[in-house]
Order: C-alpha cells, then structure tokens, then sequence
C-alpha cells in the first residue's frame, strides 16, 4: 500500500471516529474523488466547494495558532489531528454562511464599526497591531472574520435562542428540587488596613490600642490598599472570595480587630464590622438566578440539536487523495 494511501485512511478514520459529521454524506472511499467532487477541490458541503488552496491557507492559520511554523515542529500524528481540526472547521464555518444567506442574516454598517470599535478598544497601545502580526492576518481579513462572527450570532439568536422561553412554573420546580443551591453563605463587612513592612503594622496597632484614632483614621492615613480613602471599608463579602491567607478573619466577631496577617502583597490589619449568617434565599431572590440557568441549558440543548440537523441534512464530500498529499 502506497504511502499516500495509508494516509488518507487515517485520515479517514480520524475523522469518522472523532468528527461524526466531516464522515456524513461523505462516499467511504479513501482512494478516489467522491463522486461529483471536483478533482482541485479538498472538501464539498452542500455544493460549496473548497480549493486545495483554502484547505492550504486554513491549514497554515491553525498551525500558527499552535505555534507550529513548519513540519518540522510536529510529528505525522499531529499533523492527522491538525487536518482533522481544520476540517471540521471548515465545514462547520461553511454550514453557518449558508444557513446565515439561507434566513437572511444581515448586520448594519453601523453595527460592525461599533463592535469593531469596542474590540479595538480593548487593546492598549500598540497591542492590536502586534496581534494582527502574530496572528499573521491584515486588519481586512480580521473585520471580516469578525463579521462573520457576528452574523454566526445573530442567526443562532433568530434560530435557536429566540425559541427558548422559560415558564415559571419551571424555575418554580426548580427551586424546589434544587434546595442546596439557593443559600446565601456567611457574609461579613470589615475594613481593611494594608501596608509594606510588618513595623508599621505594629504601630498601627500600638495607635489604635492609644485609642487616639479609630481604625478608618489609620487606613486613609496609612493604608496602601484603595479602599483606604474610604476608611478601609471592603463592603460584605462571602468566605472563598478573598485570599485564604484572610480565612481567619471569618473567626473574628463584631468589632474585633485581627492579628497582623502576612501575604505577598505585604502586611494586613482587619476589623470586623458587621455579620451575616448564611440562610436559605427566597424564590424571589432565586427567580432570576435559576432562570438565567434555565434558559443557558435550554438553549444550549436547542442549539445541539439545530446543529445536528443542518449536519445531518448537509451533503458533504472529501477527497481523501488530495487531503493526503497536503502538509
């Protein structure tokens, strides 16, 4: 058996194996072009066909995401799971183009500047440039695959999530079968004194213990943490939500100043204010919680199973041959 050969028979397998749906519609032969497939095209979804050369280019973009420049960084192996992964890509990405043309998916000029602005803002400096030269794409080519995102968005919004509704009767049944859930743990109110040397911890302390100033006076003299402006105050938080060199704080009772506490980010001094014990929340409390929840899951569930059919309605052709000669 010729090398190519054995190739694309595992690239056969890997793909039935791992993704059902770049096998389906597919002719099971590993030798010749499916019937009716272009001898220059590698994949054909739904009539679509993609060229040796976009198979290429789609290839080479997923290896500079794994950081693997040439052949030489990554064994046979890997390059089967890397063709398998930018396969199922590429029909995964033309199945969504044709489903957003086929229910008329458009976004406004003024939506995509917008989002385009917002995502650019999110870099600092010359951050975006670098990336667009990491990623090895122009500006052009990142608006559109953020079009293309968008658009993806908006079709499954129409398609999927905008038939998902939530009753009350379901978040109801819900909080009742999920008790353990819906209960607020102990939550406490302290403020907060940081400083870099555990000397000047100690003579906070010894200041406090003069009782010429209270505790919110030394943390807007001293404090180094940003809530020293406001006295120290941290508001209520719950146990699990600050570092655990801070669990022992929890031990402390209403109006008790602890210990000097060490951490990396330097010496600490707290002072609790105010508790609140753990309780169990109301359906009130809960209701927008467990519908958020809901409707995630139902969503998702809807979204599974639109997917499964625009894959299983799909006709979808490979050349094996093709897609074994290409590295």
């Amino acid at each position: 058996m010729s090398k190519n050969k054995k190739h694309s028979i595992w690239i056969l397998l890997i793909l039935t194996a791992y993704f059902p749906l770049v096998a389906s519609g597919c002719s099971g032969k590993s030798n010749t072009a499916p019937t009716g497939l272009s001898e220059s095209a590698v994949i054909e979804i739904n009539g679509e066909a993609i060229s040796r050369e976009k198979y290429i280019k789609a290839l080479k973009a997923l290896k500079q995401r794994y950081r693997l420049e040439n052949s030489r960084d990554f064994s046979p192996d890997q390059l089967l799971w890397l063709k398998s992964d930018v396969t199922n890509e590429i029909i995964l990405d033309v199945l969504f183009q044709q489903e957003v043309a086929k229910n008329s998916i458009k976004i406004s000029d003024e939506e995509l500047k917008r989002n385009l602005q917002q995502m650019m803002n999110d870099y600092q400096e010359d951050s975006f440039q670098r990336y667009l030269e990491i990623e090895n794409i122009s500006l052009q080519e990142w608006q559109n695959k953020l079009k293309n995102n968008l658009l993806i968005k908006s079709l499954i919004n129409k398609v999927v999530n905008s038939k998902v509704s939530i009753s009350d009767s379901e978040t109801q049944e819900y909080f009742k079968a999920h008790p353990e859930e819906f209960q607020t743990k102990e939550r406490i109110r302290a403020l907060h004194i940081m400083v870099e040397t555990e000397e000047e911890a100690r003579n906070i302390l010894k200041k406090m213990a003069s009782g010429k100033k209270d505790f919110s006076h030394l943390a807007q003299e001293h404090s180094l943490g940003p809530e020293g402006v406001k006295g120290g105050d941290l508001g209520y938080f719950e146990s699990g939500n600050m570092p655990e060199e801070f669990d022992d704080i929890f031990k402390l009772n209403v109006n008790e100043t602890s210990a000097i506490i060490r951490s990396p980010y330097g010496f600490h001094i707290f002072k609790v204010i105010d508790k609140k014990n753990h309780r169990k929340m109301s359906f009130d409390e809960s209701r927008k919680l467990i519908y958020n929840k809901l409707l995630q899951q139902h969503q998702e569930k809807a979204f599974q199973e639109w997917l499964k059919k625009i894959k299983d309605d799909a006709s979808i052709k490979i050349n094996y041959d093709i897609l074994a000669q290409i590295e």
